[in-house]
């Protein structure tokens, strides 16, 4: 893509920034798009927006074309995108099934990822793996966002509310005033903080314990995809059994921060990678465990459904915040600390990550049970 649009590593880091900024500051109003207006018009707009902006950057645009096309997708992608996501996404069924809704929705992505992802990888290789090869492969993704966006239009209703949507400022106000809204944000946190730094697991095994490159692959495969199509849905189906996702996210958290501690204490030496390679995997399984149980968490604290939008922007705008900063920050730790002391620092991290998840799942178990309590009396 660096080749094909002609920019320096800085303006390519420049154009990111340019979206994360939009996204970021895009997750508020987002929630409350999602709230006022029609999560289906909402959904189908941004992809259909999206796709058809996919054809101007096949034509691989100027520097300052491409600056614009990455604000504009911070907007397509994620304001008129997520929020109304996760919200159509509650409405497809019961309180009670919000768990296995979620984990499946999660499950599904990482199929669908992996298998268009493999068929752009076969067209892109078959054009010659270069500028040309990109543009199929950014035209064919474009089709098929546009196709998901005309499926929305025509498959999804949306729900009928007797209350008209109230003020932006209103529907803000409440979300910062739910308790359990702060703290889903902090479980967001913390969760989206270990899916992004279990990732340097892979690099780990090469580069300290001398596994060959091709082992790393095949486990950063198997950590991304495979644990990701298994983990999230059957982890929703058993928070439902289990009558609310806190159980599932705090056993999650649990066996996250005792992976992490497994760890720090086995050597770095090639005849355990099979034990290192274990600790990723069920390390893996419980992070998508967390990230397929997350917004079945409003359902558990009762969030009304007429302002899920708000609430979902209020929390996704803390629970996201280390997207910002974890890969600098571990890249810095490993920069400093050249080898094995780096990684141990970063395994440090993720531990003390997994125990405030801990008690944060903790946290909201005991807020939504002194509600309900009340609600009682």
């Amino acid at each position: 893509m660096k080749e094909a649009l002609g920019v320096s590593h800085t303006q390519m880091g420049l154009m990111q920034a340019v979206n994360g900024v939009a996204a970021t500051v895009g997750y508020i109003p987002g929630g409350w798009l999602a709230d006022r207006y029609s999560p289906r018009k909402l959904l189908a707009t941004s992809l259909i927006a999206t796709g058809l902006s996919g054809f101007y950057f096949s034509t691989f645009p100027s520097y300052v074309g491409g600056l614009i096309l990455y604000g504009f997708w911070g907007v397509s992608t994620l304001i008129l995108f997520w929020a109304p996501f996760i919200k159509a996404t509650r409405n497809l069924g019961p309180d009670s099934e919000q768990g296995r809704l979620f984990g499946f929705l999660e499950g599904g992505r990482g199929v669908w990822g992996f298998l268009i992802g493999m068929i752009t990888l076969l067209v892109f290789q078959k054009m010659g793996e270069g500028p040309e090869g990109l543009m199929w492969v950014i035209n064919i993704s474009a089709v098929v966002t546009i196709a998901a966006g005309l499926s929305i239009w025509i498959v999804f209703e949306d729900p009928a509310y007797d209350e008209k949507p109230e003020s932006a400022l209103k529907y803000f106000r409440g979300a910062l005033k739910t308790p359990q809204v702060w703290i889903i944000g902090l479980i967001i946190f913390c969760g989206y903080g270990l899916f992004a730094s279990q990732s340097y697991i892979t690099p780990y095994m090469t580069g300290v314990m001398g596994a060959v490159v091709s082992y790393g692959v095949l486990m950063g495969i198997l950590r991304t995809y495979g644990t990701q199509a298994i983990s999230a849905p059957l982890s929703g189906m058993i928070a439902d059994k289990l009558g609310g996702p806190t159980i599932v996210i705090g056993t999650a958290f649990l066996i996250s921060a005792l992976c992490m501690v497994l760890l720090l204490m086995v050597p770095a030496e090639a005849h355990n990678l099979l034990i290192v390679s274990n600790i990723m995997i069920v390390l893996a399984l419980c992070v998508f465990a967390l990230r397929g149980n997350f917004y079945a968490t409003f359902a558990e604290s009762q969030i009304p459904v007429r302002t899920m939008g708000t609430a979902v922007g209020v929390a996704s705008f803390i629970g996201y915040l280390p997207e910002g900063f974890t890969y600098p920050l571990i890249g810095y730790w490993l920069d400093s600390h050249p080898g094995l002391p780096g990684y141990q620092i970063t395994f440090s991290y993720m531990l003390a990550t997994s125990i405030v998840g801990i008690v944060a799942t903790l946290l909201l178990w005991r807020v939504n049970r002194d509600n309900r309590l009340v609600a009682r009396s």
